[in-house]
């Protein structure tokens, strides 16, 4: 993936927007140097200067390079017109309109990597999601929710293989989310998650290592 910045536009339609309404989404607040805004995504908080036209992560990897879809979906989420609240209604990407269309072929839901690392160790999966803030759900052989926006949730829902079936994830969604992005955006923030769920423990064996962090 490309670390290239947003293009102009991205930036021109955020400073085009009322910064009242950016500030009510939850995790946002104006920057220290008061020329963007401060905002969280999992465990990690990004400034977006609006001035300079770049995005840092603050903390906890200062240095960490930011892919152009990551940065893409920091600015979708501040312009978006919703705000919350959460709907309390679990979907799956099918559920969307459009969804049994748009999320297949190369649209289709970046969730191997999780398959491939830990379908043989749920509960290595669930030590590395509590690392990032996520928390047991009631579904499957093992579930985490994820919180990537304080009120966008994205449940990861595990399926250890078996004697008939090879092991699995599958998504579920808060209804809502579909009043903060769309179909693509939603791609754009699964890929983003699951890229960090996996950052620099990929080529390692999960199966056999529960001290993962």
């Amino acid at each position: 993936m490309s670390c290239a910045a947003p293009n102009p536009l991205h930036w021109a339609d955020l400073r085009n927007r009322s910064k009242d309404k950016i500030l009510r989404k939850s995790g946002v607040r104006i920057s220290s140097d008061d020329e963007g805004y401060e905002l969280e995504f999992l465990n990690g908080v990004y400034r977006v200067n609006t001035v300079s036209e770049r995005i840092i992560e603050i903390a906890p990897t200062p240095l960490r390079d930011l892919t152009e879809e990551f940065q893409i979906l920091l600015l979708r989420y501040l312009v978006a017109d919703y705000a919350g609240p959460i709907d309390g209604k679990e979907v799956s990407e099918k559920d969307f309109p459009g969804g049994v269309t748009f999320f297949q072929g190369p649209h289709s839901l970046h969730v191997e990597p999780i398959v491939r690392l830990y379908g043989d160790n749920p509960e290595a999966f669930e030590k590395r999601a509590l690392g990032l803030g996520a928390v047991p759900a009631a579904y499957g052989d093992k579930a985490m929710r994820f919180h990537p926006f304080p009120l966008v949730p994205v449940t990861y829902v595990l399926w250890k293989k078996d004697e008939e079936f090879p092991a699995s994830v599958t998504l579920l969604f808060d209804l809502s989310i579909s009043r903060w992005f769309e179909l693509d955006m939603i791609f754009a923030l699964v890929l983003v998650l699951t890229e960090r769920i996996i950052e620099g423990i990929e080529s390692s064996n999960p199966a056999n290592d529960l001290s993962l962090t």
